[in-house]
């Protein structure tokens, strides 16, 4: 039987209230706004980003494998291991997002989607949401179609060696690394070799 949970809530402190936004650059990619927050005088000027949405997709194999890509990320600096994923386009479902993000960043498609989790990847500076599916019955069928940005090279990994990726740090993306422990925890078994069934 299934525990009941209780949601939990602060017991004093409250969000402040009568906030307005003001743009101060917009950069395509995300735009940079000053908060004010009318009914509440804050000592410095507040600035924050404002994002679209974003899609991860942990995309399994029937074979047992999961669909990773190697990609240059320039913040780092580096190459980061990562599951396909990217922004949810002005007036596109989530579900819809991974599924096209799936098939431009590796030429697979998936049998079933389901919702893992959905997170916030930094509400201290952004307002918007991570959606993470699991897709089943993963398989390459089409053609790649990547951003005039992009550069990737798909990686299949057993899910037994899911726990060492984690553990030696080879994924360092923190969006994937949420994401992995949760499929790992939600769905696979102790040794991340066998995958519970969908109910």
């Amino acid at each position: 039987m299934a525990r009941a949970r209780t949601r939990r809530a602060p017991k004093v402190i409250q969000k402040l209230r009568g906030r307005r936004a003001h743009l101060v650059a917009d950069h395509g990619v995300f735009k940079v706004e000053r908060l004010v927050y009318e009914e509440t005088p804050l000592p410095r000027d507040i600035y924050v980003f404002v994002c679209p949405d974003w899609c991860n997709v942990i995309a399994e194999t029937p074979e047992g494998e999961l669909v990773f890509i190697w990609q240059y990320r320039f913040g780092t600096d580096a190459l980061s291991l990562e599951i396909p994923g990217g922004v949810i386009d002005p007036g596109e479902e989530p579900l819809a997002a991974a599924r096209r993000e799936l098939l431009e960043e590796t030429g697979y498609e998936a049998e079933s989607f389901e919702l893992v989790s959905v997170v916030e990847p930094n509400p201290a500076l952004q307002g918007n949401r991570c959606f993470t599916y699991l897709a089943r019955g993963a398989r390459p069928t089409g053609k790649t179609a990547f951003d005039d940005m992009e550069d990737l090279e798909t990686l299949l990994v057993p899910k037994s060696e899911l726990a060492d990726l984690l553990d030696d740090r080879e994924i360092t993306h923190s969006l994937v690394v949420v994401a992995i422990e949760l499929y790992l925890r939600k769905y696979a078994g102790a040794a991340g070799d066998a995958v519970r069934s969908s109910p």
